[in-house]
């Protein structure tokens, strides 16, 4: 299954039209979202700031969108997403392999999931992309959708056979890391 991994849209109505976009041009099966959908964003008119427009473009997707809710994603129910959240984390496997999916504001590489749990860690949080091991768990993070940090662009994380691509919203790959 190829999946879209991404962090972080902070209510960017703009970002998030560019990550669907995205998206479908990959042909992705699942959008896995890593938390803060809605809240905490820019001001700022090009950010086009609107959580409960962000929620109502993912909401045709609910049944391909697996959420991890992130530290700014209080009070999003609100907005009537018609997807779940799983508060903290959340344990799936992928091709055989066991993924821990969370924010990455309780669990990450300076605070790892308990070990053995799984073989890859996939987190946000940081608004920067990122990926190494930790001895036998391969840690990831897409980096941030709308504000990213560390002179980083709009990314994202592809996934499919075993294969991890980051990739900018215009879906220009600018690292990938077999398994």
């Amino acid at each position: 299954m190829k999946r879209l991994i991404a962090s972080d849209l902070h209510g960017s109505a703009h970002f998030c039209r560019q990550l669907l976009d995205l998206y479908r041009q990959e042909g992705a099966e699942q959008l896995v979202l890593l938390g803060d959908l809605a809240y905490s964003g820019s001001y700022d008119p090009r950010y086009e700031y609107d959580p409960a427009e962000v929620i109502r473009l993912l909401n045709p997707l609910a049944g391909e969108i697996l959420w991890v809710e992130g530290n700014c994603d209080f009070g999003v129910s609100a907005l009537g997403p018609r997807f779940a959240g799983h508060p903290g984390y959340l344990i799936d496997c992928w091709e055989g392999r066991t993924v821990f999916l969370t924010h990455g504001h309780r669990y990450g590489p300076q605070n790892p999931p308990p070990r053995g749990s799984a073989q890859i860690l996939l987190f946000g949080h940081t608004h920067v992309p990122a990926w190494g091991w930790m001895e036998d768990l391969f840690c990831a993070n897409p980096g941030s959708v709308s504000l990213p940090r560390g002179r980083s662009d709009h990314s994202c994380l592809l996934y499919e056979d075993g294969v991890f691509r980051w990739l900018t919203l215009e879906g220009e790959e600018f690292h990938w890391e077999a398994l």
